[in-house]
């Protein structure tokens, strides 16, 4: 069984947060809320995301799991105004999720779980860490894209720096430790990651003021997060780009 209702701009970020690695995805529901893994096609990218049972206006589960179109959930969401809440419930009987905003009621076919990847996390624990914030990171981001596509982040015990080089520019963004709420690196670290991806994961995210990226020589990239206002978290894993000499 699950029942539940929820403001909509709490289930637009989790549909964004997720849908920037996959198209359909699996939800395990459980009586504290809905858990999430999902890995891109290429395998480039991982999500783990767990959204509390307080997160919702409303919320009855018990343990089942829900395969999601990422993209019919996008068609109900452009049904909404900031503000409205949506009712949801699951009709097993049926395979169908039934939706409710307003006066318009949607009858959605799920997807078979079984169907979808389960990917199995690693345990990654690059050695430093940095807090970064968004309005900052974007910046650098954005100064990025027109550059290269990739980007290579690096920590140092005095600073977090983003840089890009193209055939005949270059972009680095340096945030000194005293701009950082957190820096801990023993000895410098750098790692190359794809833009794209790291770029949509960075703008999915709009309930986190600042993020927490833990980075070392080509480590996967995590980057761990709030959503729903801190009623939930997530965190993405990004593998490495190996830099040729």
């Amino acid at each position: 069984m699950f029942k539940a209702r929820i403001k909509m701009e709490v289930l637009r970020e989790l549909v964004e947060v997720i849908s920037t690695l996959v198209s359909e995805v699996k939800l395990t529901i459980s009586k504290d809320g809905i858990d999430v893994k999902a890995v891109d096609p290429s395998h480039v990218a991982m999500l783990v995301l767990k959204l509390n049972k307080n997160a919702f206006e409303e919320f009855t589960g018990e343990p089942t799991e829900i395969g999601i179109d990422l993209e019919k959930m996008k068609e109900v969401l452009r049904l909404c105004k900031p503000g409205d809440i949506i009712d949801l419930q699951y009709d097993g009987g049926k395979n169908r999720l039934v939706l409710h905003v307003g006066k318009v009621t949607r009858h959605m076919a799920v997807v078979d779980p079984a169907g979808i990847t389960d990917p199995k996390v690693p345990n990654v624990s690059p050695p430093g860490i940095a807090v970064v914030r968004m309005e900052e990171l974007r910046q650098g981001i954005r100064g990025s894209e027109s550059i290269s596509d990739h980007v290579t982040i690096s920590l140092e015990p005095d600073s977090f720096t983003m840089h890009s080089e193209g055939e005949t520019d270059r972009v680095d963004m340096k945030l000194p430790k005293e701009g950082l709420k957190r820096l801990e690196v023993k000895e410098a670290v750098r790692s190359m990651y794809p833009l794209d991806f790291f770029s949509n994961m960075v703008k999915s995210i709009t309930s986190s003021e600042e993020i927490t990226l833990h980075v070392g020589n080509e480590y996967p990239l995590k980057i761990e997060f709030v959503i729903a206002g801190g009623k939930g978290e997530g965190r993405f894993l990004l593998a490495p780009r190996v830099e040729e000499d």
